[in-house]
């Protein structure tokens, strides 16, 4: 599959148990190797790209501006372009699957990567060229060959003391965080840069939340990047969808493993439930020969994988209206995934549970919810509880960690990591988890 050359990059690490004794290992925060190694870079954090439509259009692979400062002071070349080999791998293995591939590197690590085919049409680079050692010619030529190569190329941040004009008009320009927040700050930003560069389209790649987001993504914006998963509690508070219970009880009764005839009673006693289940099963053909007519046949065949990942896909679904409604029903659905696979290798002996975890963890910004409300006839095992509500308790790591991800903490994610195999161990489940269709 798409994925596994990526997945190949990544030494195996045999995982712990993080559900008997979660906390780091002894000394992991004590330990601060003077540069990172290369198994605590691997390819960053993935954060989603909205388009200007609202729709989901790929990713941002975050390198990490912490892992950067430090292979440039240290002046590694080796680990600087085994860094960069992982990040642009990643993003053609995104764009291959249709989607919008970007990331932020500097020319020099970029240089060291040519020759190897890396470099594909539909990537998306920003060029970091405020280093005082870049030298214009060579600058100058990369951004040749990278073009001709196919890739779009942004540069031209507003704060000119520290970056030095590169030759000729960018593909895009990625604007920087103003320094005064708010909505009103961000748009003066993007007046200012459609002045300087104008009719080059705009990337937003540093906004701190999705409301923000969603408000600036107007021309000459037409991509633009926040954390999803940042704590914040919902502009405007509603309550549940009224389908929203069933399915989160329909949800738990599956992951509990409940009786056959019980999880069919639940479909049965919601019609519109019922008539998406068998439409869902006879246009994808899961009975050939066939249409399924019957509720109990429809469970047999899709099976209780399958069933609870499609009443997951109708629960996210119920998300209302909004500029940003794909990219929150994708984050949360990969929350839960990253979470069911960490658990699954962990050898949780339930880990859809996990899965029920992230979503329920994601269902307030989701669905504009309290938490109470989300969680409500929700009988979560008191681990999960304490994770939501409490921010403790064995399966807190798992949300600690996904969380770090989420906000391309990677320094943060590397320690959270430790249980589970380390960083090197959790980023192909992190990237499956985005990726998954």
């Amino acid at each position: 599959m798409i994925l596994d050359g990526l997945l190949r990059r990544f030494r195996r690490t045999p995982p712990a148990a993080p559900s008997t004794a979660p906390a780091p290992r002894a000394g992991a925060e004590r330990r601060r190797p003077d540069r990172p190694a290369p198994d605590t870079l691997g390819t960053g954090a993935l954060r989603p790209l909205v388009a200007a439509d609202g729709s989901l259009a790929g990713f941002e692979f975050d390198a990490g501006a912490q892992a950067g400062a430090r292979l440039r002071r240290d002046g590694d070349a080796d680990l600087a372009r085994s860094h960069a080999r992982n990040v642009l791998g990643a993003m053609r293995l995104c764009i291959g699957q249709g989607r919008v591939a970007l990331a932020r590197l500097p020319p020099a690590w970029l240089m060291r990567c040519e020759g190897e085919g890396l470099f594909v049409p539909g990537m998306h680079l920003v060029l970091d060229a405020d280093d005082p050692g870049d030298d214009p010619q060579a600058l100058a030529a990369l951004i040749s060959r990278l073009r001709a190569a196919g890739v779009r190329l942004g540069w031209g941040p507003l704060r000119t003391d520290t970056f030095r004009p590169l030759p000729g008009r960018p593909d895009f320009v990625p604007l920087p965080a103003p320094v005064t927040p708010g909505v009103e700050a961000w748009r003066a930003a993007i007046a200012a840069g459609a002045r300087l560069w104008p009719g080059v389209p705009q990337v937003l790649l540093d906004l701190p939340d999705v409301d923000l987001m969603e408000a600036t993504l107007v021309a000459p914006v037409v991509l633009a990047a926040c954390a999803l998963g940042a704590p914040k509690a919902p502009a405007r508070v509603q309550a549940l969808p009224p389908q929203a219970p069933r399915l989160l009880r329909l949800l738990h009764r599956l992951v509990r493993d409940d009786d056959h005839a019980l999880v069919v009673a639940d479909i049965k006693a919601d019609a519109a439930l019922a008539v998406r289940l068998l439409h869902h099963l006879n246009t994808a053909g899961a009975s050939p020969g066939r249409p399924l007519e019957s509720i109990d046949d429809a469970v047999r065949v899709l099976g209780r994988q399958a069933l609870y990942r499609w009443v997951a896909q109708m629960l996210v679904r119920l998300a209302p209206p909004r500029p940003a409604a794909e990219a929150l029903q994708a984050f949360a659905l990969a929350r839960a995934r990253l979470l069911e696979a960490l658990a699954t290798a962990a050898g949780e002996p339930e880990p859809g549970s996990l899965y029920l975890l992230g979503l329920s963890a994601a269902l307030p910004q989701l669905l504009g919810c309290r938490l109470d409300d989300a969680l409500a006839g929700l009988p979560l095992p008191e681990a999960a509880t304490q994770a939501l509500r409490e921010h403790r308790g064995p399966w807190r790591p798992y949300l600690a960690l996904a969380e770090a991800l989420e906000a391309g903490d990677m320094t943060a994610a590397a320690e959270r990591a430790a249980p589970f195999g380390g960083i090197e161990a959790v980023m192909p489940h992190a990237t499956r988890a985005w990726l998954a269709r």
